[in-house]
């Protein structure tokens, strides 16, 4: 280990966890007693634009990402950074068909939308698929980062843990989407400066960007691109340009917390650029963690510390090389640490204010329709300090579940789609019914499970590219050394041990060997396809009409022309016969 933090570094820590409590508490003072249900989940739809942009950002990059991605680029190579780059549509997709149709509904949750397109069965099914999955996925976000800031730094695991748990509860709790978005801000800023502080600190040590590329090149991680047409291969333009795509357009399309932020906005016009212009922040991040994870290969270019024992996780090697270049320097491994908090944070309380809107609007409302405005939101209050205290719990269990975390993880990955298909059939499709998209969201769940499952059978662990150990003066012999394995996650990268089953080469195991990327495409395409396939046949002489409001603007046109166009046959056909 190259370094503990110094009393100073815990200065400076609990001085930006403070920060984000200060701006919770700034919020619930100024609202007071007048706060109402609109004020806590949309911001009474007042919020800057700029502020929104930074949030969804914040939001969908956790602290996954900025361990992970590093992580991933370090013992892989660049070509990660093409799902940043090949899914340039996704934001023009995003705000031209999607957001005005949440925009201009009013919707608090998505799951209002699809229970107002479908029925409250469809409803629930997808609250219940997704905010499993997000309890889950949000504890593991809190337990990810604590693991890897402990086993590096000396940072105690529970204080890590109880610290972002607690935090995001409390000001989560007593705020509203105002405090979490501005809170959001606030830790975006600060990611963006530990990622260029990372970056530019690193490159220094090593002497230069040339030098860093030049070592890039010798360790054969110098190919950026590959074109090879081939689901099995880990990272091409295609898995970026189809499964990243897929993945990311999921996360700006039906995301609940990410859904609140387009409806807190002044304006659909507002809403829209937020959505663009989020999306795109959060490919130039990701580009950022891309350039960290080269700038810490080239560092360690004859010393791994993966493959020397010095670390026994490659997720670990973003603290640990904060604490190996930056220890000399007092304030600034705490300045550091805090970066990985503030990622931690932003994406827990975002997914933790989602949680409670679709606990409180399509729940509490649909028991209690009469209830006060006043009630409701003490009672938001109360669900929201119930559901931080229950994530906070899940990550103290996540710590305990050694081998099977890479599973849920994986199985977190797996609902996303199936309900993103469930959103598009809804909005793309006049004729999908809620027998179709219950179909969709139960076959696209089975696809999911069974890829996920043939996948641990057929699938060993890919080896990194080369890493030297020359110049760490050490024998190998003696050092246990540990490989590190990338799982799907919703919309990030973490590194898990590897699986040790030998692979099975068979042209039935192909399906279960495509990249991770696919995964969200092909579950999504499947709900779909089902979806659509069972709508149509079980609608096929139903002459019922598809308000507009719920189609994406362009396939509302279309089908508002189709109906104009019906409409005047049987008029011109009279006429006719009248001559």
């Amino acid at each position: 280990m190259a370094a503990v933090l110094a009393a100073l570094d815990y200065v400076v820590i609990a001085a930006m966890l403070a920060i984000s409590i200060g701006i919770g508490m700034f919020f619930a003072v100024r609202a007071g007693r007048r706060q109402t249900s609109n004020d806590y989940f949309l911001g009474n739809q007042d919020l800057p634009v700029i502020a929104v942009v930074l949030s969804i950002s914040a939001t969908i990059l956790s602290a996954v990402t900025f361990l992970g991605t590093p992580a991933e680029v370090y013992m892989y190579g660049p070509k990660y950074g093409l799902t940043a780059l090949a899914r340039i549509h996704v934001p023009i997709i995003t705000s031209i068909f999607f957001v005005p149709v949440y925009y201009r509904l009013k919707v608090v949750t998505v799951y209002q939308y699809i229970g107002m397109r479908f029925n409250d069965t469809v409803r629930y099914s997808v609250i219940l698929v997704k905010v499993c999955n997000g309890l889950v996925y949000t504890g593991i976000m809190i337990y990810t980062p604590a693991l890897a800031l402990s086993l590096s730094t000396g940072l105690s695991l529970s204080f890590s843990i109880i610290s972002v748990g607690l935090i995001c509860t409390f000001y989560t709790s007593i705020g509203d989407i105002k405090a979490v978005i501005w809170a959001d801000v606030f830790q975006a800023i600060v990611m963006l400066i530990g990622a260029v502080v990372i970056i530019v600190a690193g490159t220094v040590k090593i002497g230069g960007p040339a030098e860093g590329w030049s070592r890039a090149v010798e360790g054969g991680r110098g190919e950026l691109m590959d074109f090879t047409f081939d689901l099995t291969v880990r990272f091409t333009i295609w898995s970026g340009a189809i499964g990243a795509s897929s993945i990311w357009l999921n996360n700006g399309s039906a995301r609940q917390d990410i859904i609140q932020r387009y409806n807190s906005c002044r304006s659909e016009r507002d809403a829209k650029v937020a959505a663009y212009f989020g999306l795109v922040g959060t490919a130039m991040i990701e580009l950022l963690a891309v350039a960290m994870g080269m700038t810490i290969f080239a560092y360690y270019y004859t010393c791994d510390p993966v493959t020397s024992g010095m670390l026994s996780r490659a997720d670990q090697i973003v603290p640990f090389f904060i604490m190996d270049i930056l220890s000399s320097y007092p304030g600034f491994p705490g300045i550091m640490v805090g970066c990985v908090f503030c990622a931690a944070l932003s994406s827990v309380s975002s997914t933790l204010n989602g949680i409670v809107a679709t606990a409180g609007q399509d729940i509490v409302k649909k028991l209690w329709p009469e209830i006060s405005d006043s009630r409701y939101t003490v009672s938001v209050k109360i669900l929201s300090f119930g559901f931080g205290m229950l994530i906070t719990g899940l990550a103290f269990l996540a710590s305990s579940l050694g081998g099977l975390l890479q599973t849920v993880l994986s199985i977190s990955g797996i609902t996303a789609g199936p309900a993103f298909g469930v959103v598009i059939l809804g909005m793309f499709f006049p004729r999908g019914n809620s027998k179709g998209a219950m179909s969709g969201l139960v076959g696209g769940l089975a696809v999911g499970i069974t890829q996920y499952v043939g996948s641990q059978i057929f699938t060993s662990t890919l080896p990194p590219l080369p890493l030297s150990v020359d110049g760490c003066g050490i024998d190998l012999n003696m050092t246990p050394v540990t490989h590190a394995r990338d799982e799907f996650t919703d919309g990030v990268t973490t590194v898990t041990e590897g699986i040790t089953s030998p692979p099975i080469d068979s042209e039935g195991s192909a399906f279960f060997r495509i990249s991770y990327l696919y995964l969200a495409a092909l579950t999504t395409i499947s709900s779909v396809l089902i979806g659509s396939a069972v709508s149509y046949v079980t609608s096929w002489n139903d002459q019922g009409v598809t308000d507009p409001k719920f189609l994406s603007p362009p396939i509302a046109r279309l089908y508002a022309n189709k109906n104009n166009n019906n409409r005047e046959e049987p008029n011109n056909q009279i006429n006719l016969n009248q001559i």
